[in-house]
């Protein structure tokens, strides 16, 4: 006689039955044929919202400031007795130039079972999937104990300002842990992220003309003392309590005001990116920046350094850092999925992309760790991200709905 099988093992086969190659490649050609650049006009949150409703979402929209595409929130509400989850990708994307491509970057080119388009791999590979783990979760109709949300940003590629809005929605307190989907080739997943704020740093001289230069003090000469003072790691930024971060400094941009005219230039501008772990305050960073500055200050004598943060947009003046517990739950879950769809191990490690939507949802908690968990997970290889003739494998999405959908499950039943 025939054992009866579990509710769970019911409800992980009508999942997989539910999800197919063959519905994850129609919908993500469908997706990478709708030109969705940041920043630009696009008809992709219409698209989406009209498959999370199909899926059974309640799905919400808001205005992200000056953008012309808002972020998507869907709600599927069915129990509050445990932490909910959150799947979370961005459907921007970065511009593409058609005449740099082999293929039509806005086309959904199929060739075998590889799709080439401007955000198959960043992010709407990971859209798709999550969209086809929720069709699949409906279909089981199985009581879930926690709520699950979807939400989708507009600034993915920007300054990630949509998902602020989740603070005044509440959503925060009602999960216990977040899918971010971004590319990890379905191998890894990634729980750290750095802080990420930048910085305008002037470099004051006096301006003369060029034929009696003695007479001024040349702010771009200074200020190239401060970017060789900078590139030799004498900026020195405060360690944090991070196991998977250093603190990072770039000099992204330069730019001279000359006052006008044929002149030494008596100011210099630049940009420095600093990637802080978790344990550092954007207070912090700019004390450690004005102490290397009065040090160079004393050293050059005849300068003066200004500094001040340039803000993110949303009310921000930085991107906090965050960090999950390895052995959280959500980990777990993950892990055990990806086991039972691919029978690979997952390796856990720090997210090397900068930032994720959902990082803006973390805050410390007395553990050492932040809340809810935003654990890293998704289809492609990271390394095709923005480049030329940007492709994924069908095949990876759709093994990346079946451990989406199964992790969710494991955390919700």
């Amino acid at each position: 006689m025939t054992a009866p099988r579990s509710a769970s093992a019911v409800a992980v086969g009508t999942v997989d039955a539910a999800i197919s190659e063959q519905r994850c490649g129609d919908l993500l050609g469908e997706f990478l044929r709708i030109r969705s650049v940041n920043g630009e006009r696009t008809t992709a949150h219409l698209w989406l919202s009209e498959r999370l409703a199909r899926a059974g979402l309640k799905v919400e929209s808001y205005r992200v400031e000056d953008l012309p595409a808002p972020l998507l929130l869907g709600r599927f509400e069915r129990g509050r007795e445990r932490p909910g989850v959150l799947f979370d990708a961005h459907y921007d994307t970065v511009f593409a130039d058609p005449a740099d491509w082999s293929h039509d970057p806005w086309g959904g080119v199929k060739e075998g079972n590889v799709l080439y388009g401007r955000g198959a791999v960043d992010s709407k590979g990971a859209v798709v999937a999550m969209i086809v783990a929720l069709e699949a979760i409906a279909s089981a109709d199985m009581t879930l104990k926690g709520p699950i949300y979807y939400m989708s940003d507009s600034d993915g590629e920007g300054g990630f300002r949509g998902a602020a809005l989740t603070e005044d929605l509440g959503i925060r307190d009602l999960v216990g842990t977040v899918f971010s989907g971004e590319a990890t080739g379905n191998c890894a997943v990634e729980i750290a992220y750095p802080g990420i704020s930048a910085w305008k740093i002037s470099a004051i001289g006096r301006a003369a003309h060029p034929t009696e230069p003695e007479k001024g003090i040349n702010a771009v000469t200074k200020m190239a003392r401060l970017v060789d003072a900078v590139a030799a790691g004498k900026l020195t930024l405060r360690d944090g309590t991070s196991e998977w971060f250093k603190p990072r400094v770039t000099t992204n941009a330069i730019r001279t005001v000359t006052g006008g005219g044929w002149s030494i230039p008596a100011r210099c501008d630049c940009v420095l990116s600093v990637l802080t772990p978790q344990g550092v305050t954007v207070t912090d960073v700019g004390d450690d920046i004005d102490a290397f500055l009065r040090r160079l200050e004393v050293q050059e004598g005849d300068v003066r350094f200004e500094h001040k943060v340039l803000p993110m947009g949303a009310g921000r003046l930085w991107l906090r850092p965050g960090e999950s517990d390895p052995q959280h739950p959500g980990v777990h879950a993950l892990r055990a999925a990806t086991r039972e769809v691919t029978g690979r191990d997952l390796q856990v490690g720090p997210f090397n992309g900068g930032w994720v939507d959902a990082v803006e949802m973390m805050r410390p908690t007395d553990e050492g760790y932040s809340a809810p968990a935003c654990l890293t997970f998704g289809p492609g290889d990271f390394a095709l991200a923005h480049s030329v003739d940007e492709h994924i494998c069908i095949a990876d999405v759709a093994d990346c709905a079946r451990i989406y959908a199964r992790a969710a499950l494991e955390l919700l039943t």
